[in-house]
């Protein structure tokens, strides 16, 4: 997972969302604007990273395979999403 920290500093950005989220997006990897300082995203990134370790690690050849990208949206359309 590609994250950009420090996403409460918006006017002090090194790197453009944009930029980031192509490049997670040209190789495959799922891109989340957390903040330390809020905690914007972050648990929900922790989160997601395990669950697909654990997946990995103990998913059978027939269990369909775990998407960090589609876990984190549908956390995030959540109300009650599991990091709130």
């Amino acid at each position: 997972m590609l994250l950009g920290n420090k996403a409460d500093m918006t006017s002090e950005r090194a790197v453009k969302r944009e930029e980031a989220e192509k490049l997670g997006r040209d190789n495959g990897i799922p891109y989340m604007e957390t903040s330390a300082k809020t905690g914007l995203n972050v648990d929900l990134a922790f989160v997601a990273v395990a669950k697909d370790l654990k997946m990995k690690k103990t998913r059978r050849p027939n269990d369909p395979k775990f998407n960090v990208r589609e876990f984190v949206e549908q956390q995030k359309q959540t109300p009650t999403s599991c990091c709130s």
